[in-house]
């Protein structure tokens, strides 16, 4: 009984913080910052309107600052200050999302904290288009069921981001109950339900969320003039980050329960169940820059963030140049 009872605790919990994201995801934006920002600037095109020029020291400071918090969380140890900071990396994406899809064009001034980016060329923001991939495969598999449902092949990046969306909020709330579960139980390592097939299903949730998010933007297009340039590479950052981040974690975790915690280490997900052979693919470039399978203090931690970042990122070169922004 007590038992049930701490897991519906937990469960509420989780699903109450999530709520509040999507509140503060959507009903404020809507509701409180679109008004305000369009006193500022209508939108933030290419080439800079006049209304934000006075905003660039601001954009750039804010794009600094940033930098700076993500370094200093490393430097620290303080993984939540790294978090964040990628995670307010990623926010500008938020306004192409609700410029396309509610018409906010107030939202859309958040690309000042970009503009270091954009005033080199709005390409550079494509410099990440290689996470599409994933996307355009799944989206190869489920056209012939979205034509079955009456869903045109020219529509169905609709529907296929938001089951994108609700699954990250779904893996979210799953995982943030198991934990506080754990943490109601004195558990010292989280091994159990969701904690079974990922070892990180929070940060999952997170990163599936904004990837939805991130294809909206992407994919719905501009429906009121000019254009977006899409923004990849910011997302790219962030989930780099986050990535390098969980590492990080788990090296403490490590450290603080040795074995116990390499033994659940070695025998589940680092994110997503992926089959051996795709797994031994992507850790490649890691084992053949550290000369083993895991890093094991921050600086290496560094050191394969940026490795897989160069490696994307010149992945993503050829798409950027050869397809036009959309």
């Amino acid at each position: 009984m007590r038992k049930g009872i701490e897991f519906l605790i937990a469960l509420g919990l989780a699903s109450f913080f999530a709520v509040n994201l999507v509140f503060v995801s959507l009903v404020i934006p809507i509701n409180m910052i679109h008004p305000y920002l369009l006193k500022v600037s209508h939108d933030y095109w290419w080439p800079p309107a006049e209304a934000v020029e006075g905003l660039r020291p601001l954009g750039y400071s804010l794009f600094l600052g940033l930098l700076a918090l993500i370094f200093a969380g490393f430097v620290a140890r303080r993984e939540r200050l790294s978090v964040l900071g990628s995670i307010a990396l990623y926010l500008p994406t938020f306004g192409y999302f609700a410029f396309a899809m509610f018409f906010l064009a107030g939202v859309g001034v958040l690309r000042i904290l970009w503009l270091p980016l954009i005033d080199i060329s709005p390409h550079v923001l494509r410099l990440g288009d290689i996470v599409y991939l994933p996307y355009t495969a799944l989206t190869l598999v489920l056209i012939p069921m979205f034509l079955m449902a009456g869903i045109s092949a020219t529509e169905f990046y609709i529907p296929l981001s938001m089951i994108i969306i609700w699954l990250g909020l779904l893996f979210f709330v799953l995982g943030a109950s198991t934990w506080l579960y754990g943490r109601f139980k004195g558990c010292k390592i989280i091994d159990f339900w969701i904690y079974k097939g990922s070892r990180h299903p929070q940060y999952l949730g997170f990163l599936l969320w904004s990837y939805g998010i991130l294809s909206l933007a992407t994919f719905i297009g501009v429906r009121r003039g000019g254009y977006l340039p899409e923004p990849s590479l910011p997302w790219l950052i962030s989930a780099l980050i986050i990535a390098g981040v969980a590492l990080h974690e788990e090296i403490i975790m490590t450290k603080k329960h040795g074995e116990k915690y390499l033994r659940y280490r070695d025998g589940t997900w680092f994110m997503v169940p992926l089959p051996k052979q795709v797994s031994t693919l992507i850790t490649a470039p890691a084992r053949f820059l550290l000369k083993k399978n895991w890093p094991e203090n921050a600086k290496e931690v560094v050191y394969v963030v940026i490795l897989y970042g160069a490696i994307l990122v010149l992945l993503s070169l050829p798409l950027a140049l050869l397809f036009p922004i959309r």
